[in-house]
């Protein structure tokens, strides 16, 4: 049986979208979400799960605009989770001993990672409020180191906005996230939009390349700009909602 999402409160309306917060009881702590949708869900709506960055949570600065966005100009609800050891579960500060700890075994964080989201999944889908045929992720930087290996792993997905990571730099230099990426990337199939930071500080510029050119898909775009890894422009994250959108829409 799937779990039930339990939700804090009715939520707030603005500018059109509501805004909701939820917990669903995970295998090892409580997982915290944050749920943007139109102020009505119609049955069969699709769903975008997205996966914040490194030292982030659901509220991050990044996030909150993403999942906003989906709503605004799409009309498609989106949902984030405290990814474990951040936010509510830990809070964990970008490039911290403690945030590095978190991927010293990669494989762990990332299986942890996926079976949070699979939870998450199941409970939503058990609503009744969203197709099961028209699920998407979207998650840069650590949305990506997590992302790839649960996109990889994950069925019901049907399109992904990935980017803004690589196999070389600051976190797979601290432990095996580079492994894990280069044995997930050519199991993902769906269409994929991927974005890289010309100057990103972060992960280097070939090993994003290279890990661009692992991933499975026979549908895949390459996105460019310059910057460093946070300097993603605005027309950058719209095209990656739109990407998402338009297949979900299909």
């Amino acid at each position: 049986m799937a779990p039930t999402p339990t939700w804090r409160d009715a939520g707030t309306i603005e500018d059109g979208v509501l805004e909701r917060e939820f917990t669903i009881q995970g295998e090892r702590d409580v997982i915290t979400g944050l749920m943007w949708s139109p102020p009505s869900i119609p049955a069969g709506s699709p769903l975008v799960l997205i996966g914040h960055g490194g030292g982030g949570h659901k509220r991050a600065p990044s996030i909150v605009p993403t999942g906003r966005g989906f709503v605004t100009e799409h009309g498609i609800t989106a949902v984030a989770i405290d990814a474990p050891g951040h936010g509510e579960r830990g809070g964990a500060p970008g490039r911290s001993p403690e945030y590095y700890a978190l991927w010293k075994d990669a494989g762990l964080m990332t299986r942890n990672a996926t079976a949070d989201w699979k939870l998450v999944l199941d409970a939503l889908l058990a609503t009744g409020s969203f197709d099961p045929e028209r699920v998407g992720w979207s998650g840069m930087s650590m949305g990506s180191l997590i992302g790839i290996p649960h996109v990889a792993a994950e069925p019901r997905f049907k399109v992904a906005a990935l980017g803004l990571c690589g196999l070389k730099g600051d976190t797979p230099s601290r432990g095996s996230a580079g492994e894990v990426l280069a044995a997930a990337a050519p199991n993902i199939r769906v269409p994929v939009i991927y974005m890289v930071q010309w100057d990103d500080e972060r992960f280097e510029r070939q090993s994003s390349l290279d890990l661009f050119g692992l991933i499975g898909s026979t549908d895949k775009r390459l996105h460019l700009h310059l910057g460093a890894h946070a300097e993603m422009p605005e027309e950058g994250r719209r095209a990656a909602r739109a990407f998402v959108a338009q297949h979900l829409k299909a």
